[in-house]
């Protein structure tokens, strides 16, 4: 059977994200890299994340102790609707230099 991407681009992004069945859920679900092995930057340096990754030392929510994820810290803008993939806003985690995306 043939492989199943989602194509995304945003902000000189452009991911393939593989896609696989899922029995229990009867669907087709992403299979997301790990970005923090894996880093991808958006043109003005803002790194690619995972909304299930576990949230940094920089992340904030509007009530003490319930950012536990990146998806629910207020720095966090999802990719695309239905994904779990998104951009950290946050300007400690930018890098420091721009890159050159083709």
């Amino acid at each position: 059977m043939e492989k199943k991407f989602r194509h995304y681009e945003f902000e000189g992004v452009v991911l393939d994200i593989p896609m696989r069945y899922d029995e229990l859920a009867k669907m087709y679900i992403e299979e997301y890299r790990n970005f923090n092995e894996n880093p991808a930057w958006t043109r003005d340096g803002h790194p690619v994340i995972g909304a299930v990754e576990e949230a940094c030392t920089y992340s904030e929510w509007d009530e003490p102790g319930r950012c536990t994820d990146c998806g629910s810290c207020r720095f966090y803008t999802p990719a695309d609707v239905d994904t779990l993939i998104g951009v950290c806003r946050h300007e400690k985690r930018k890098l420091k230099k721009r890159l050159a995306i083709m």
